[in-house]
Formats: structure tokens, C-alpha cells, sequence
């Protein structure tokens, strides 16, 4: 009886050792996990009027920022890098962008001799940098240089490839594998024109068809065995291409995921190498960069295969990673994946209305309240538009997968119909997750490289302060709209942070002694607008056979564009500008904004610009040169009164004193809506939009003042003007034109937004549309539109 008690009592000891054991690796595993993924990430999509270019245009893009962990715009994201780069690497161009609440938008300028090529866009912010994956988002696009153009998008099969992944990473012998395949061309494009592949033995028989979808993906099930290693074969325009599968090995572990088979349920299978003992601990864990729920892998006795059947409602929405763990926390196997949201809705309907002199107002709804979109208008024959790269795939995809190889996801995550799902898992099912384990267990990032809200602006007074406390330095700029009085240290250096500063904006320095002014040498300098990216986009070098030139008759025909010479000198016509007409009432956001173009009578009832804010609706105090505003409602349980967002001249204002002692009188247009909600999370109510004359000069700042240019500041954004072409009724500007871009459309509480199309002489437009909503809700939708 004791004997039986004690085997018993050690029986449970020994269970509740295990138990224990087994919960504290489980806590490791989301320590690790949260330890990694502790830093704020940020995606970018950049939406760009269209993907092909000739030399003589503009790139025109719009860009996006994503917070990962929330799900939502990124709204403190403001310093933001974009790169041009060619096909050897090498940076054409560079600039600094402006982010406002979670996009920006810019242009670049084409040197009109640039050869044809490809060439890339990279966006990428300082804080980037602390982490070893690349976090960037790079775009190609190709240009165009009519004295020597080439086919670019045209299929090069000098050479195959076939790319071979196991589902999990590895291939096994002696029990079922899933192996993904992709056939891409020399150019790392889809093979388009397949319908199957074989697998075939040593001796060139074939054992299994693997049918092939128009993206060139496909999979097929296979029992490696040892010793023996088989060939998949494609032939494309009658040759033979063949991939050897890769060496399976002995021990390890093969997963097999299906999450579209069962409505709401995930199926996973666990099959272990029969050389593996299948009673050793495995875990299964599943996550979305921290969050995470981990499943214990137990196999029946003498069994080496597992299923586990898991609620999508355990799971994480969006791309999610299998990873196989082992009893010390090594991955055996890892799987992409992606769960669909319970909702899920990408309807935009779309309207259009022409008048008798035909003009067109394109409409649109996209059943969604504040959403941020672009627009960009094609001829709908347009051979300038690569639909694989959308904001689904570079905001959901790709920041999570080690390839670079893209799908227009669009057409798999609109409509989570069993059919876009088993696409979307078939090019899943071949990639690998970006994030390695071995670097999460080991090596969490930190932040060595800052988040840069501004530029920074530091100095030296050069000259000598006697009692250096009693000294201050002001900083002004008119156009900056900064006015700062700054301390200056014991080794003569002041600082000022946080600045919006256009690039060649113009800074004021004066010494301030009590009331006394007086000349100062200094130098100053901008810290932070020439962040390097230490991953910079290196194009992989091509060593394909060269099939892309072409003669003048093969290739399709270009636009011809409207030059000086070409013109007809006509005779001066003085043309005369409503002086009351509002320029800004279309801009981003303003429609639901009260607008007022500022005359005299505003200007002399309302002198200052604080006064004009205080008739609205605000509480505007001025004390000392501070200034403070505030909402005359209470929003909070704590009483904390609301405050706007003010802009002037569309740049986010961050501190209100820049207002004090504005006069009315240099103020253009104002924009103002007490009540207009604000997506934000610091007690926001309220917009003021401020836009200055133009052509005002600074207040005198004496002969005294020393002036300095902030070079490489942040990029002006330009108005989108289209090229000048001599005739959008030609094949040549059915091929390569544009007839609109408009990047900066916001839609009503309804979701209604409006847009006129430029008249092009074209029977149908094609119309790509992207953004976010404040919630997150992402939107992308090519529409074409017959004219007739």
C-alpha cells in the first residue's frame, strides 16, 4: 500500500514538474516574442500616379504610413526618406518629405537624359534603422528615353527558374511534404503562359502533373525517399526546363496548414521524420509580431502526425507565422498565412456626370467616413500600370515575407470568397516569414537610431559672452513661421528641435541681451534632414540575355509632346483673376471647413490672427508671447478641454506660439471648423487652416540680423501639372499618358467624395484608387469607365 502511494505521489509530482516546465517555456517564448516586436514599427505604401515613364515627365507619388501595432495611420510619423535609385544602386536623387498625419506626398524630377532602364524608389525613416530586417518600401518603375527605348515588360525566357520551397522550410524523407512552386522568368516575372508542371523520376518518367495558375504558382504533395532525389520540369515555347528537388532530410519536422477549407477554422497537420522520437515536447506557436497563443504538440503513441483543428477567433487577423518549436526552442519548421477579417469590404461605387461642354465630375463612395485617398487617371488601354503593387500587399503582405516577390493582392483580399483564399494561400504556402527566429530569440533591437519628429537645429556662438547667462538668441522666419527665443550653454551652443522647415527657408539670428539686440556670429547647422539607410536598395544585377531592344516599328508608339518650337506665338491676352475666388477650397480636408478669403474689413476688425481664431468658437489666450488655444466644450471625464490642429500653408503647426502677433492682413484664405473631428489620440477638436500672401515680405529684422539657409529642408510639394502633349487622341498617349492625378482627396461623413477628370478625348478611363481610414480600413480599386 505505501509502495502504491508513493508511486502515485511521484506520479503526480512528476506530471506537475512537466506541467510546470512546460508553462515556463511558454512564457519564454512570449517574452522573447514581446521583447522583439517591444519597438513601434512602420509601413509604407507609396501609390504613384502610374509605373512607366518617359524622360520628359514627373513622378508623381503619394505615400501612406502604417503603425503596425495599431493598425491604424501613423500620425507622429513627419521625417520620412525617398531615394532614386538606378539599376546599379546608385542614388540619383534624394529627399526629405513632409509626413501629415500618416501620409505625404512629393515629386521627383527625370534628368532627360536617363537611359531606359529600371530604376527603384526607396522610402525608409531614421528609425528604421534599429532593426536588422528591412522595413522599407521600394518601388520599381520603369523609364522610358525615347532616343533609345526597350521592351521592359516584355517575357524574357532566355532562362527559367523554378523555384522549389517546401512547405515549412524543409523537406523530409519518409512522410508527406506540401512543396510550393513559382515560375518566373530571367526577369524574376510570373510565367504566365503555363498550365502545368511534372514531376519526374531519374530515368524521366512522370509521377505526378502539378497544375500551374496564370501567376506561375502551384504545389503538389510528395513522400521523399532517401537516396532519391526527383525533377520538376516546365516547357515553355517548346524547351524543357528542369529544378532537382533538394536532399530531403532524416530527422526534423513538416507542417501542413490549410485555413480556407473550414469556414472559421484553421487546420493544421504536424508530421515528424520517423527517425524523430514522437514523443518529445513540441510547441506550436502561432503570432502576429507580439501577440501570440501557443498550442501543445502531443502525438498518439507510435504515431508520427498530429491535427490540431484551431478557431480563426484564437488566431490573429491578417498575415499570420506557424512555428514549430522543439523542448529547447529551436524552430523546426515555420508557415506563413493569413486569417481574413470577420469584415470584410472594399466596395467603391463610382459615378460619372458630364455637362454640355464636356466636362467630366467623376463621384465615388466608399461607404466610409474621413477616408485619405488618391486617384490617379489613365487611358484605360494604359500600358503604363503594374496593378502587383498595391497597398494591401506593401501594408498586410509583404513587410512580414522574405521575398520581394509581389501579387496584387487587391484581387485576393476584396472579397474572401474559397476561391481568392486558396490563391492567396498558394502564394503563401512558398514563402518564408522575413522575421528569423534565431534573431528573435537572440537579438531584439533597440533604439540606437532616433524617431525624428522635424529637424533638429543646433549651433556655436562664435564670440565671446561675457556672463553667458544673461544672453539669449532669437531665431525668426517669416515664411518658416517661427519666431523662438532660445537659451544659450556654458560652451556657447543652443538647440532647437521639432522644426517644419521647407528646404531653402531663410532663418534670422539676433543676440538678445535683457531688451538690447545685437549682431551675432554664429554657426549653425540642420542634424537630422540626411539620414542615411543602412540597408539601401541594391537592384539584383541581371544576367539575362538581352531581348528588350527594339526597333522603331516594334515598339509601341509614344506620346508627342508639345514644345516651344512647335508652338504659335499668339497675341498677349491680359487675363484677369477673380481676386475673391477661394484657391485652397478643394485642397485635402477643407470641404468640411468654413472658409473665408481675408479683406480689409477682416483685417482691420480682426488685426491679428488670434483675434480672427477667437471669433470662431475658441479660447485664445496670448501672454508673453505664448499662446494658447482651446475648445469651449469638454470632452473628457477629467475636464481637459479640447485643443485644434492648426496648419499654415498645409504645413502642421506644433507649437501655437508661431501665431503670436500674426497679422490678419498677410493671411490669404482661412479655414476653420470648431467642430471637426480629428483622429488622434491627444484630445483633439478642431481645424484651422491658415494660408499666407505670397507676396509679403519678412519684417525688417534690422542690419543687424544674420541670416542662414536651411538647405535639403523639407521637399515643397508641388500641384500635380500634367505634361504638355500635342494630342491625347493618339495611340502614343493611349499607351503612355495620363490625364489626371489627384493625390490629396478626402471623402465626407458619408464616404462621398467628388473629382473632375481632365477632358482627354479618350471613350474610357481607367481609374486606380488607394487609401486608409482613420480606423485602419484600407481601399484599393482599379475601375474602368466607359465615357460614351
Amino acid at each position: 500500500m505505501k509502495k502504491t502511494v508513493f508511486i502515485l505521489t511521484f506520479i503526480c509530482c512528476f506530471t506537475s514538474f512537466l506541467t510546470f516546465a512546460q508553462e515556463a517555456k511558454k512564457e519564454q517564448i512570449s517574452k522573447v516574442l514581446n521583447d522583439y516586436f517591444f519597438l513601434e514599427r512602420e509601413n509604407i505604401h507609396a501609390h504613384f500616379d502610374k509605373d512607366v515613364f518617359l524622360t520628359d515627365e514627373k513622378v508623381w507619388f503619394k505615400g501612406y504610413v502604417y503603425h503596425r501595432k495599431t493598425g491604424k495611420p501613423f500620425y507622429s510619423c513627419v521625417n520620412i526618406f525617398a531615394s532614386l535609385i538606378d539599376d546599379s544602386g546608385k542614388v540619383l536623387d534624394s529627399q526629405l518629405l513632409y509626413g501629415n498625419i500618416g501620409t505625404f506626398s512629393g515629386s521627383f524630377s527625370l534628368d532627360t537624359n536617363l537611359p531606359t532602364g529600371r530604376y527603384y524608389v526607396q522610402f525608409y525613416t531614421n528609425w528604421m534603422n534599429n532593426f536588422s530586417e528591412d522595413e522599407s518600401f521600394v518601388k520599381e518603375i520603369r523609364i522610358i528615353n525615347k532616343n533609345a527605348p526597350a521592351l521592359l515588360n516584355a517575357p524574357n525566357y532566355s532562362k527559367i527558374n523554378i523555384a522549389l520551397h517546401p512547405e515549412g522550410g524543409k523537406l523530409i524523407a519518409g512522410i508527406n511534404n506540401n512543396i510550393a512552386l513559382s515560375i518566373t522568368d530571367c526577369n524574376n516575372r510570373p510565367v504566365t503562359i503555363l498550365n502545368e508542371a511534372h514531376l519526374t523520376d531519374s530515368e524521366g518518367r512522370i509521377l505526378k502533373t502539378v497544375a500551374i495558375n496564370d501567376k506561375g504558382f502551384g504545389k503538389f504533395d510528395y513522400v521523399p525517399e532517401s537516396g532519391k532525389v526527383n525533377t520538376v520540369s516546365v516547357k515553355v515555347n517548346g524547351t524543357e526546363h528542369k529544378q532537382q528537388l533538394p536532399y530531403p532530410q532524416l530527422t526534423g519536422a513538416a507542417i501542413e496548414v490549410n485555413s480556407f477549407a473550414m469556414p472559421g477554422k484553421t487546420i493544421v497537420k504536424v508530421r515528424t521524420a520517423k527517425a524523430e522520437k514522437s514523443n518529445n515536447a513540441l510547441f506550436l506557436l502561432a503570432h502576429k509580431d507580439e501577440k501570440s497563443v501557443i498550442f501543445d504538440v502531443k502525438f498518439e503513441a507510435g504515431k508520427n502526425e498530429e491535427v490540431l483543428v484551431i478557431s480563426n477567433t484564437d488566431l490573429f487577423e491578417g498575415l499570420n507565422t506557424f512555428r514549430l518549436l522543439d523542448g529547447n526552442l529551436n524552430e523546426l519548421a515555420n508557415r506563413v498565412f493569413y486569417i481574413y477579417p470577420e469584415k470584410n469590404s472594399n466596395n467603391i461605387n463610382l459615378t460619372y456626370t458630364k455637362d454640355a461642354n464636356g466636362n467630366i465630375e467623376l463621384s465615388g463612395n466608399v461607404y466610409a467616413p474621413n477616408m485619405n485617398l488618391s486617384i490617379s487617371m489613365l487611358p484605360s488601354n494604359t500600358l503604363t500600370v503594374n496593378e502587383e503593387s498595391d497597398i494591401y500587399n506593401s501594408l498586410l503582405l509583404a513587410p512580414y515575407l522574405d521575398s520581394s516577390q509581389g501579387i496584387a493582392a487587391r484581387n485576393y483580399l476584396s472579397d474572401a470568397n474559397r476561391r481568392n483564399q486558396f490563391e492567396l494561400d498558394l502564394f503563401l504556402v512558398g514563402k518564408s516569414s522575413k522575421y528569423k527566429w534565431v534573431n528573435i530569440k537572440n537579438n531584439p533591437p533597440t533604439s540606437n537610431y532616433t524617431f525624428d519628429i522635424g529637424l533638429a537645429l543646433k549651433g556655436t556662438v562664435n564670440q565671446n559672452l561675457r556672463g553667458s547667462g544673461k544672453y539669449k538668441l532669437q531665431v525668426s522666419s517669416f515664411s518658416g513661421q517661427l519666431d523662438e527665443i532660445l537659451d544659450i550653454n556654458d560652451n556657447n551652443e543652443f538647440y532647437l528641435d521639432h522644426l517644419i522647415l521647407a528646404d531653402s527657408t531663410k532663418l534670422y539670428f539676433m543676440l538678445l541681451k535683457g531688451d538690447e539686440k545685437k549682431e551675432v556670429k554664429l554657426y549653425p547647422q540642420i542634424l537630422n534632414n540626411k539620414r542615411v539607410y543602412n540597408k539601401s536598395y541594391k537592384p539584383t544585377t541581371s544576367l539575362c540575355r538581352d531581348n528588350n531592344a527594339a526597333s522603331a516599328g516594334q515598339f509601341p508608339e509614344l506620346p508627342d509632346y508639345l514644345f516651344l518650337a512647335d508652338a504659335t506665338l499668339l497675341e498677349e491676352v491680359k487675363i484677369e483673376a477673380d481676386p475673391n475666388r477661394l484657391k485652397y477650397k478643394n485642397a485635402f480636408g477643407n470641404s468640411q471647413l468654413r472658409s473665408y478669403k481675408i479683406t480689409e474689413t477682416e483685417s482691420t476688425n480682426f488685426f491679428y490672427i488670434t483675434d480672427l481664431i477667437r471669433s470662431h468658437g475658441f479660447d485664445v489666450n496670448t501672454n508673453g508671447g505664448t499662446v494658447s488655444i482651446t475648445g469651449r466644450s469638454i470632452r473628457t471625464i477629467n475636464g481637459q478641454k479640447t485643443t485644434p490642429m492648426v496648419y499654415i500653408d498645409n504645413i502642421f503647426v506644433m507649437d501655437y506660439d508661431v501665431l503670436f502677433m500674426m497679422q490678419t492682413a498677410d493671411v490669404d484664405e482661412f479655414y476653420i471648423n470648431q467642430h471637426a473631428v480629428v483622429p488622434s489620440v491627444d484630445n483633439r477638436e478642431g481645424i484651422i487652416k491658415i494660408y499666407m500672401k505670397k507676396n509679403i515680405s519678412p519684417k525688417s529684422k534690422g542690419k543687424s540680423a544674420t541670416s542662414f539657409i536651411v538647405a535639403e529642408g523639407f521637399s515643397i510639394i508641388d500641384t500635380f501639372k500634367n505634361s504638355q502633349y500635342l494630342s491625347t487622341a493618339t495611340k502614343g498617349f493611349e499607351n503612355f499618358g495620363i490625364i489626371g492625378w489627384e493625390p490629396i482627396i478626402a471623402t465626407d461623413e458619408k464616404g462621398h467624395f467628388k473629382v473632375s477628370v481632365p477632358y482627354s478625348q479618350q471613350d474610357s478611363v481607367k481609374v486606380l484608387i488607394e487609401g486608409i481610414g482613420p480606423d485602419g480600413r484600407i481601399i484599393s480599386q482599379v475601375k474602368t469607365i466607359s465615357l460614351n
